[in-house]
């Protein structure tokens, strides 16, 4: 069905000469311009007032339901509206003992019919402190303007913006710096505030319904329209708009937005975005549903799909808003333990590692699968399955090499597991040839072979190489049975990688004694006890290549 919608350019002096307040929803991402995109808009706005151009500057996207069409929602645009009031703030302050100055404040200020004082733009951002910061900035005078401006600048007089407050008070410092060079030209600058509430212009595009709700849905349709013809739109942005949605049926509005900080810092904290954790949210959800087709992008799956949590009939009727959360903190705290997990001196921590260490998320994704459908406590009580897990898992990662095509059968395995169906041993029937060349891999293959005799991780480690190619000349001439060999090719072997519980020297063989003496790790102090010879190397070469086999074959 059609969507219904008015869109009419309109002027500054349109946008807020209207009774109206423009509302940043709660689900919004941050205020976040910062000199580079004000200046880019200053320069912008003067270069067209110099060349007497009208100037665009681009669409604003408003939900306003029928029972209250004096709010009208940000849906797209907050952040050049924001910092359009902002520059209407700074002029009205430079302009506060005049008609322009009063008359400009009645644009960002008024009283409704109830005498009531109306800011023009609020904010109910949820993740930041925006509404307080816009405040604070809407009671500064010219006296504030100036005390602030001397406090921050340096002595060339440029603003010193970590020792503004916050970004909302950085961008009106700089403008509030460039237009009182402006104002020198007292006739100049009024006609430029002319210029800019006559010729310089929005697009509105104002999408209404039966209630709040309704016409965000909308406008949230024509959001992901525009998105996905080129205008910047995180997936992220969607997600929390609809949960939020969600919240507001069951009024529980301040609980999302509660949970939401909380989810967003716990992101932080694992140093993720939440796209990423949404991506892993899609693998369960697609390995519940028995899917193992390529994947759509994240955008079309969660908002399209019929299967996605959010529009499954089958199950969103008795999944709320909360349970959804409550599925994202889950995938938090799998991640977190598995953070915590690898960091232990435990057998689980080496297969751990290893998945970490692999060259692409896709078998990480199988493992948050594994442990969201099992639940960590029954992981910790059952260990010893977990780890055949992930020997499993690794087994197959890295008997096929760093490749992309891997993909396929993890989908594949993320829908046995989310169904509680049992994986295969996937053992290979590998060759010393096969194995080589170790490619993109060869850290990753040097920390399995050297994990696979050990009982228990470390809970740091550093992989380098026992000789590198400044020590080449050195070996050739001094070190026994290096005569006559192709070094270069020598050197990205197995046995040329050193799994060290202690930071690595770049030339090895001339810091002997810091090895010696450093590390706690028999294998790194065999190493360097004598002169690695070659035929040293070729001993541990096979030593090496002999376990990883029986690795892969399941032996051990």
């Amino acid at each position: 069905m059609a969507l219904s919608l008015n869109a009419e350019q309109k002027s500054l002096v349109k946008i807020f000469k209207r009774e109206e307040q423009y509302i940043i929803p709660a689900f919004q991402r941050p205020y976040s311009w910062e000199y580079d995109q004000c200046l880019q808009l200053y320069n912008d706005l003067v270069e067209a007032y110099n060349q007497k151009e009208e100037y665009f500057v681009g669409n604003i996207i408003l939900a306003v339901s029928d029972t209250n069409k004096g709010r009208l929602e940000v849906i797209d645009g907050q952040q050049r509206l924001t910092t359009f009031f902002i520059m209407l703030k700074v002029v009205a302050t430079l302009e506060e003992k005049t008609k322009i100055g009063f008359f400009i404040n009645s644009f960002i200020k008024s009283e409704n019919w109830k005498g009531e004082e109306l800011v023009r733009l609020k904010s109910n951002i949820i993740e930041t402190k925006d509404s307080e910061h816009l405040e604070q900035i809407l009671k500064y005078n010219k006296s504030t303007f100036e005390k602030r401006l001397e406090e921050c600048t340096d002595m060339k007089n440029k603003i010193n913006i970590r020792k503004c407050k916050h970004n909302f008070e950085q961008n009106a410092l700089f403008f509030y710096q460039w237009f009182a060079r402006f104002q020198r030209n007292t006739e100049k600058f009024e006609n430029f505030i002319d210029y800019l509430f006559q010729s310089v212009y929005l697009l509105p595009i104002q999408l209404n319904g039966k209630s709040a709700a309704d016409a965000r849905r909308k406008a949230l349709t024509i959001f992901e329209t525009v998105n996905n013809r080129g205008m910047s739109l995180e997936d992220a942005d969607i997600f929390k708009a609809k949960l939020y949605e969600g919240a507001e049926k069951v009024g529980e509005e301040k609980a999302f937005i509660a949970n939401w900080k909380d989810f967003r810092e716990k992101c932080d904290d694992l140093h993720l975005e939440v796209d990423d954790i949404f991506r892993y949210y899609s693998h369960i959800v697609r390995g519940q549903e028995g899917i193992t087709s390529s994947e759509t992008n994240m955008r079309e799956f969660f908002i399209n799909k019929h299967y996605s949590p959010f529009n499954n009939k089958q199950s969103f009727d008795n999944k709320s808003y909360d349970d959804i959360l409550t599925d994202l903190f889950k995938i938090i705290s799998v991640l977190e333990y598995v953070e915590n997990q690898k960091k232990l001196r435990t057998n689980l921590a080496k297969w751990l590692q290893l998945i970490d260490y692999y060259s692409n998320q896709y078998p990480k994704w199988a493992l948050v699968a594994y442990l969201f459908t099992n639940g960590i406590e029954i992981v910790e009580e059952n260990m010893e399955k977990t780890v055949q897990f992930c020997k499993s898992l690794i087994r197959y990662v890295y008997g096929k090499g760093a490749t992309t095509t891997i993909k396929y059968e993890i989908y594949n395995i993320i829908k046995l597991v989310c169904q509680r169906g049992e994986i295969e041993k996937y053992t290979l029937n590998l060759t010393l040839e096969l194995l080589y060349p170790l490619g993109r891999l060869k850290y990753g293959y040097a920390l399995l072979a050297f994990y696979i005799t050990k009982e228990k991780a470390l809970s740091s480690f550093y992989i380098g190489k026992i000789i590198n190619t400044r020590e080449i000349e050195y070996f050739q001439e001094n070190i026994s049975g290096w005569q006559g060999i192709e070094m270069i090719e020598e050197l990205d072997k197995l046995a040329n990688f050193m799994v060290s519980d202690i930071p690595q020297m770049k030339t090895p063989h001339k810091h002997k004694s810091y090895y010696m003496e450093e590390s706690n790790l028999e294998e790194v102090k065999n190493i360097f006890f004598e002169d690695y010879t070659y035929e040293s190397f070729c001993n541990r070469e096979k030593e090496l290549t002999k376990n990883l086999v029986k690795f892969f074959n399941d032996e051990l």
